[in-house]
């Protein structure tokens, strides 16, 4: 299986959820949508013109990203390293006494 690349545009959208802790939701969101990944990759295909006469360049990245048949897996276990990476998990549970 190949290495998907993710693109400036992708890995700051990335960060930015795992910043406002919204990764549980985003992960839900992309495991509920993966049969219809590669259809929303084309339409932003599509809306790639339309947004670039509006002034947004961003759309480009996040089709390449979803219409590969790896993108939607490899945006959940990229979204899991951010997570890891910001809060890492202490390897075992202390208690009180």
């Amino acid at each position: 299986m190949h290495e998907v690349q993710f693109e400036e545009t992708v890995d700051a959208t990335l960060s930015a959820i795992c910043q406002r802790r919204m990764v549980l939701p985003a992960v839900l969101l992309l495991a509920g949508n993966r049969p219809l990944a590669f259809a929303f990759g084309q339409v932003l295909l599509i809306l790639q013109p339309l947004a670039a006469l509006l002034g947004g360049d961003g759309l480009g990245p996040w089709a390449r990203l979803l219409s590969d048949p790896g993108g939607p897996t490899a945006l959940s276990v990229r979204l899991a390293e951010l997570l890891e990476k910001e809060h890492p998990a202490t390897g075992d549970l202390k208690s009180e006494p």
